[in-house]
Parts: C-alpha cells; structure tokens; sequence
C-alpha cells in the first residue's frame, strides 16, 4: 500500500505509515507543493492512497470529475493523533479503502464514499 501525504498533514502521521512498513511520500519532502490538482494527478499515476485534510479534493473530484485514488481526508485530527487514526483507518475499513473511496475522518466519525463507475 503506497501514500501520498499532502502537506497539510503532520510529520507524525508520515512516520507512524513509514513505521509500519508502508511506502509514503510526504510532499514537503518533495520540494514545493505543486497545487491540489498535481497532487491528485500524482496519486492517479502513482497509484498511491492521498491522505490530506484539504476539503479543495473533493471539489476536484465532484465538481470537476477529477480521476481519483483513494482520497483520506483527515477533519480536525490534531496532528500528534493522525498516525494512530490512519493505522486504526487501514485496519478497520480496508475493504473502502481498496476501492477508491472518498473517505472523511474526523473525531466522532468516519464517513466513507465508494464511487461508483459512472462518477
């Protein structure tokens, strides 16, 4: 399982995936961020998992019918606490996440969408 980490999301979380042997690229270590529509472009050809808390992805997708990966948008997580949720995400909702899901997690809940084929 690859990830793609938007830069808005913390250090923490990039080390907790690493740490659990998942392949991630972090995109502050990458240089300067390219913009919303590079980055998922970026997870498409990559085939990578975006993880994000940037609300501007599901836009691209809905409203501009964007190709996606699977997109993880983190709501409100405080950063000490997005590895342990993503980690707890991968296992519990594994099946979603395979499937190009739209996913929103925030502290009470996660709220996940599976496209279908004509979106």
């Amino acid at each position: 399982m690859k990830f793609l980490v938007d830069s808005c999301i913390s250090s923490f979380a990039v080390k907790a995936l690493r740490g659990a042997g998942f392949d991630v690229v972090w995109i502050p270590e990458t240089g300067k961020d390219p913009g919303d529509e590079a980055i998922i472009q970026r997870s498409v050809d990559e085939d990578s998992i975006l993880v994000t808390a940037d609300k501007d992805f599901g836009e691209l997708v809905f409203v501009f019918g964007k190709p996606h990966s699977t997109i993880i948008r983190l709501v409100d997580i405080p950063a000490r606490d997005q590895g342990k949720i993503l980690l707890r995400l991968i296992e519990t909702h594994q099946d979603a996440i395979n499937q190009k899901a739209l996913i929103t997690v925030d502290r009470y809940r996660v709220r996940i969408r599976l496209m279908n084929k004509t979106e």
